[in-house]
């Protein structure tokens, strides 16, 4: 008896051990042996954060950080975007693919409370799912179902406090996916603090003001300290719950420094000087860097092809709903809009702006995304030829009436249109330069406004633009682009007359037919579970982006990065693919 008693025992240990087994990093990005702990890792934002919460902002430099201290239910790996366990250890999926049973590790938060499924129930319904925090997911989360073409929300059910199950309308291909971007909050330091009777109350939580001791975190880091216009640091979040596969806990470095730098040039300057560890490097700054690199310098620059989110490739818009009735009815022209792609000469743009260091289009999917990538776009896409593009105007009656070189309009007006772009970085202007200088060769007069970034995010925001150059970062699966992509959505800003704002929802009577099919492809591709289906989908979408031409890729950027020579488990495989992680990253 005694014996049955202690192997129970034995097992009951057991499987509590295995139940609170941590995460085990990857051997491709801890390939180091004897990783050091300790230390402080530098790094850089172009701008000040505006808040330490996901879903209460809009801002690529707030996201880098919450990057670094919350992660969601899954993960992707940071190199290869592979699906991998995050807060849920593992999950079991029903045959009909409508059911997804989560069991959640057993880890506390930063501040050593536990973690469960009450934390993740608590961010879906008031972050994820509002519809007036600044960054939910509602539309990732958002399913037509099958059976009556209603489009209904995911629901979640708590079956235990490490128990959770997420409820779908119909078998959803992406949900994994769109998980990996759905950051978990923490209900015992955020539910007090809502205003139940004004849902966007959440946009004002976790400003950069909170005492840092007030934001917990579950990812490799937690906020130590801000101030404004200088520096974010981080110190390492000791409840995390990776270790190596030599079992040390991550992340190496003690702590991680975020210094904020809006210049180029001294960005530069201090990652020559040694005082950033880890950098994306511009087109423009490699070469010169690659030099100073072979000469001896204390740092290594990676080239590799595009692979990640950024950075984003530029895209030219024209928009559908302009003021002026004539460019109105002419951006909406494909064969106008056909035309601004034979003056697009993006071999110039490669070789002069990027010194040779981009590839051409990439908007929608990228080439090394062998899962999605279309390769017929390639014989899509039209070459530099202003001879066609002429023609073209030649066909839509914009003619040279007056030899002065200006086209015009049948009724006798200039054809001319204003193009918007952002001050910095200053590849968009270089951009816009270039494109200006062709299609005014074509006789088109093109009054370049060139202003600060906040202001036209907020013009092409309220659809107050002409044209306008832009970019948006490139994803493992379209559907974490849907938001963008698919017509009838807010930041599908060049045809907002498709989208019900009040409602957020589209106006099919307002989109124009191969836009109708667009929408249709998307909510398709949501739906579709099986991965050749879903390519063919999302195949269609991407061949009728680059003939129709809602917008002009232009380019997309080679993955540059520069890093310290001082830094350990930082290096690009045989491929060509850099690796580097902030929590496998350690000083030599």
């Amino acid at each position: 008896m005694r014996r049955l008693c202690l192997a129970l025992l034995v097992c009951l240990v057991v499987s509590a051990s295995a139940a609170a087994a941590p995460f085990v990093e990857s051997e491709d990005l801890t390939p180091s042996t004897m990783p050091v702990r300790g230390g402080t890792l530098y790094m850089v934002l172009s701008g000040s954060p505006q808040s330490f919460l996901f879903y209460g902002s809009l801002d690529n430099n707030a996201y880098t950080v919450i990057g670094q201290t919350m992660t969601g239910l899954v993960e992707l790996h940071p190199v290869t975007n592979e699906i991998r366990p995050g807060l849920a250890e593992r999950w079991e999926t029903s045959p009909d693919g409508k059911e997804v049973t989560f069991y959640l590790r057993d880890v506390k938060w930063s501040d050593g409370v536990p973690f469960t499924a009450d934390d993740v129930i608590f961010t879906f319904e008031n972050f994820i799912m509002n519809k007036v925090a600044r960054g939910n997911s509602v539309d990732r989360f958002t399913i037509v179902d099958v059976t009556d073409g209603q489009k209904k929300e995911v629901k979640w059910v708590k079956v235990d406090d490490k128990t959770i199950k997420a409820v779908l309308p119909s078998p959803f291909g992406p949900f994994f996916m769109n998980l990996s971007h759905a950051y978990i909050y923490p209900k015992h330091k955020l539910e007090d603090k809502i205003d139940k009777s004004r849902p966007d109350s959440v946009n004002e939580l976790w400003l950069t003001n909170t005492p840092p001791s007030e934001i917990v975190a579950n990812g490799p880091y937690r906020i130590a300290q801000y101030i404004m216009d200088q520096k974010v640091v981080l110190e390492r979040n000791p409840n995390y719950w990776k270790v190596d596969r030599f079992g040390n806990q991550l992340p190496y470095f003690d702590r991680l420094e975020y210094l904020i730098v809006p210049d180029e040039e001294v960005r530069l300057a201090k990652f020559m000087a040694g005082e950033i560890d880890y950098m994306a490097v511009s087109a423009a700054d490699f070469p010169t860097l690659k030099q100073r690199e072979l000469a001896g310098g204390p740092f290594t620059v990676f080239m590799a092809q595009p692979t990640q989110p950024t950075p984003s490739p530029v895209h030219i818009s024209f928009n559908f709903d302009a003021a002026n009735p004539q460019l109105k009815e002419l951006f909406r022209n494909t064969e106008f809009r056909r035309a601004m792609e034979f003056l697009l000469d993006r071999d110039r743009i490669i070789d002069e702006i990027y010194n040779g260091l981009a590839i051409p289009g990439a908007g929608l999917v990228l080439p090394s995304n062998k899962g999605f990538y279309n390769p017929k776009i390639e014989e899509i896409m039209r070459p530099y030829d202003p001879a066609k593009a002429k023609a073209i105007l030649d066909s839509l009656g914009l003619a040279d009436r007056n030899g002065d070189g200006i086209r015009e309009f049948p009724d006798g007006k200039s054809v001319e249109f204003t193009l918007t772009v952002q001050s910095s970085p200053q590849d968009y202007q270089d951009v816009a330069l270039v494109f200006k200088e062709e299609v005014e060769k074509a006789g088109i007069k093109v009054n370049l406004q060139i202003l600060d970034a906040t202001l036209v995010g907020e013009m092409f925001g309220a659809g107050n633009f002409e044209a306008g150059i832009r970019a948006f970062g490139n994803q493992p699966d379209l559907e974490l682009r849907k938001a963008i992509w698919q017509p009838g959505t807010q930041l599908y800003y060049w045809h907002y007359s498709a989208l019900d704002k009040e409602n957020l929802a589209a106006i099919p009577e307002e989109m124009l037919d191969w836009e109708t099919r667009v929408y249709e492809l998307f909510d398709l591709g949501s739906i579709t579970t099986d991965p050749v289906k879903r390519k063919a989908i999302y195949d269609e979408v991407q061949e009728i982006y680059h003939d129709v031409l809602p917008v002009i890729f232009v380019c997309k950027g080679m993955n540059l990065f520069g890093a310290a020579k001082t830094l350990g488990n930082a290096y690009q495989d045989d491929e060509g693919v850099v690796y580097f992680a902030t929590w496998t990253a350690y000083r030599k």
